[in-house]
């Protein structure tokens, strides 16, 4: 009953600072929802999230066989990939902040480099955060992602069916989350006389340059997405957990994740707006 009380709390209090509107999320379904998400999971460690429960269970051939499935590389692929530093808070924010302007529709804006340091810079054990720093232009921010630690408690391991001993006894499941991530979106693409005869017009020729930019970058998300999990596998995490918002979909199918069953609702406090579609929300929220 103290979670009422806590939110008419955190509104009160707002409110003294002149902000009148706010954005939520809930699991529930309340009315009215200006977006739904649904949640994705990438196995990291199949035999630890099955003996916790996480996953279904599985014969030793069938987890055998996931394991196989699952298996990433040892080491990241993307040249001139590493950790952020403090030097490149500035180029993160004006690459965050154009990324997420450009391609969706509910952002926030990160107005000062302190916001970005205190939302992103790599802390132990809470949040992991890599650039992609150009060859050709030493010190030049070209693409960086972010994923956070939520862990979950384990209530009750389970045996493997068939197993001969019995499975660890776990303490929790330890579980990233995809943060913010950005790209360049300004790719320089042209049309040949021929595809503009064959567009007939300004409007399609927009949607086909589109395309292709989007084809751009979801081949540049499939590579720095795949070695966020490798990251992630390497700092000791089980699964990897994402939305089906922001441009997560160009890259969910191919790098298996599976649906999950629980779904992230965004709301609006005194605010209207239309209802969007998932893939236009660019708001992670913690």
């Amino acid at each position: 009953r103290m979670a009422p009380l806590l939110i008419k709390e955190v509104t009160r209090r707002i409110h003294l600072t002149g902000v009148f509107q706010a954005v939520y999320t809930v699991g529930k379904l309340l009315p009215k929802p200006v977006a739904t998400c649904r949640y994705f999971h990438r196995s990291l460690n199949p035999r630890k999230l099955m003996e916790t429960g996480f996953s279904q269970q599985l014969s030793a051939p069938e987890l055998a066989k996931v394991v196989a499935t699952m298996r990433l590389p040892t080491t990241p692929s993307v040249p001139g990939l590493r950790a952020m530093r403090k030097g490149d808070v500035g180029q993160v924010r004006k690459l965050l902040n154009r990324f997420l302007k450009r391609r969706f529709e509910i952002v926030p804006v990160f107005r000062t480099d302190a916001e970005v340091a205190h939302w992103l810079m790599p802390r132990t054990d809470v949040v992991w955060t890599y650039v992609v720093e150009d060859a050709g232009r030493p010190g030049r921010i070209t693409d960086f992602f972010s994923f956070y630690s939520l862990p979950s408690a384990v209530l009750k391991s389970e045996s493997r069916k068939g197993a001969k001993k019995a499975a660890p006894v776990y303490r929790s499941v330890n579980a990233a989350y995809l943060f913010y991530y950005g790209t360049r979106d300004d790719y320089d693409i042209s049309l040949t006389p021929n595809e503009r005869e064959m567009c007939g017009g300004a409007k399609r020729e927009k949607a086909l340059v589109r395309a292709r930019t989007d084809e751009l970058i979801r081949k540049r998300l499939l590579e720095l997405m795949a070695d966020a999990l490798v990251l992630a596998r390497n700092a000791g995490f089980d699964v990897f957990n994402c939305l089906d918002m922001m441009d997560n979909s160009m890259f969910i199918r191919e790098l298996k994740f599976g649906p999950g069953d629980g779904y992230l609702r965004y709301y609006l406090f005194n605010y209207m707006a239309r209802a969007i579609e998932s893939p236009k929300v660019g708001f992670v929220m913690l």
